[in-house]
């Protein structure tokens, strides 16, 4: 593939983490010399691991959605088809009233599709529970896709506070660290959006859409990793892209863009674009795809493109403490049979969220230990981030004293901090990611978790496609 020239072109990817991974990986596949820069000193961001009680452990995120195919392809062009796993479990748990209960069956997303399982998990109280059933009466307007609202103000209206608090904002707040409240329902849940569309009921938009899946056949695995965890993946993609003529830059952060003066006559520059880092080193670049955060994307396009860069600024973002914990098994007086458990927002814990690392994956079970991965920050709730890391710890190994009976200290902790690492989608999403990229200018493209899905299926499609227009750019010369 020839550039400006007729030489191949120069494409700069900012931000390591797999977003960036998947655009270096395409726009090297598309013929182009690529850079990939990243101020961390390691590529892959949120897909990340350490080792705990002599096994490794993810630190960030540890699964993927096998419905979405962008991750399960990228790990098999990697070479890592054969280390695939699944959970050994999927049953997970809610922490209220004091207890561990079950969450109940047929669940799209946390609303229920079910009255009867809902009914015999005992989740809801029977107040709760007859306001629920109320939304198959309720009159109201269908589900409609071209109208974004909040999921927590449909959730309320249809279902009530109990199905809300209890079930839905959990299960969503588990994903993006959220608030259902200002969470949009076509943006940032659009398999729930789907699922209800056209619906005025949600029991039956939920119920209609568990009997299409068990239409379709008996159900696969749902989430996926890769033995050895998610980091080893990133690790992997970040080797074999160095192997292929990538340059990976690491330790290095992008402080601007600039683009260089045209020639007399008006004739375009060798290189379209600039990216400077805090050191004063220059990259000279055809084209740049900012697979950063929000805000540092933000940073880089004040100058160039500051209608985009101010919708970027409005996108907040949520921050976590991802604390790993290993204990003796005959520490730990509950049985862990399920995943791990959720813990609702008004039940004012540190934590949000406690997965059975052990119980999950096989190849983190040690012999005679228990490993729990604890989250810890949401939108609004920025305590844990504040906290010593020895703090943290203890204060989570109390609420986790409660929660599973344990009756000794944590063997070995390992706490990392994702600080704005979770953007959020506000109703209306979809318009404001549209406006971002109409202000962009030829030769600069965005991607990342910002834009039209958080999950590493979603990422990874992301980086690859403004991997795809950052090429097609290229092919231009003014």
């Amino acid at each position: 593939m020839a550039g400006p020239g007729g030489r191949r072109p120069t494409i700069v990817v900012v931000g390591a983490g797999i977003s960036g991974l998947a655009a270096a990986w395409e726009a090297a596949d598309g013929g182009a010399d690529v850079v990939l820069l990243d101020a961390d000193r390691r590529a892959g961001g949120k897909l990340a691991s350490t080792t705990l009680a002599g096994r490794r452990i993810d630190t960030g995120a540890d699964a993927f959605l096998v419905r979405r195919p962008e991750a399960t392809a990228f790990v098999q062009d990697v070479g890592l088809g054969s280390s695939l796993v699944s959970p050994a479990t999927s049953s997970a748990l809610l922490w209220t009233g004091g207890r561990l209960q079950r969450l109940p069956e047929g669940l799209v997303l946390g609303v229920p599709s079910d009255l009867v399982a809902l009914a015999r998990s005992q989740v809801l109280s029977t107040v709760g529970l007859a306001r629920a059933a109320l939304d198959l009466v309720l009159p109201g307007d269908p589900v409609s896709p071209v109208v974004d609202v909040a999921v927590g103000d449909l959730v309320r209206r249809r279902l009530g506070a109990e199905v809300h608090d209890r079930l839905v904002d959990p299960l969503l707040g588990g994903i993006n660290a959220g608030d259902s409240d200002t969470l949009s329902l076509q943006a940032g849940v659009p398999q729930l959006a789907t699922a209800l569309q056209g619906h005025r009921s949600l029991l039956v938009g939920a119920w209609l859409a568990r009997r299409r899946q068990r239409r379709a056949g008996p159900p696969g695995p749902v989430f996926a990793s890769v033995q050895g965890g998610l980091g080893r993946f990133a690790d992997q993609v970040t080797r074999l892209l160095g192997e292929r003529g990538v340059r990976v830059v690491l330790g290095f952060s992008a402080e601007r863009l600039e683009q260089p003066e045209r020639a007399a006559g008006g004739r375009a520059p060798r290189a379209g674009w600039r990216v400077v880092t805090g050191t004063g080193a220059r990259f000279a670049a055809d084209a740049v795809v900012l697979a950063v955060p929000p805000g540092p994307a933000a940073a880089l396009l004040d100058q160039h493109a500051p209608t985009s860069a101010a919708r970027l600024g409005g996108i907040a973002s949520s921050s976590v403490a991802m604390v790993c914990l290993a204990y003796r098994a005959t520490d730990v007086g509950n049985p862990l049979d399920g995943s791990g458990f959720l813990v609702p927002r008004r039940g004012r814990r540190l934590m949000t969220a406690c997965s059975w690392a052990s119980s999950k994956w096989p190849d983190v079970a040690a012999p005679g230990m228990v490993v729990l991965r604890v989250s810890a920050g949401r939108t609004g709730e920025s305590q844990a981030l504040a906290l010593s890391d020895d703090l943290l710890v203890a204060k989570l190994h109390r609420e986790l004293r409660a929660a599973l009976s344990l009756t000794g200290e944590p063997a070995a902790s390992h706490v990392t901090r994702w600080v704005d690492a979770f953007p959020q989608y506000a109703p209306g999403h979809a318009e404001v990611v549209a406006a971002i990229a109409h202000g962009l200018p030829a030769g600069l493209e965005v991607a990342g978790a910002a834009y039209q899905g958080v999950g590493i299926p979603a990422c990874i499609g992301s980086g690859r496609a403004a991997a795809r227009r950052a090429l097609a750019s290229t092919r231009i010369d003014l």
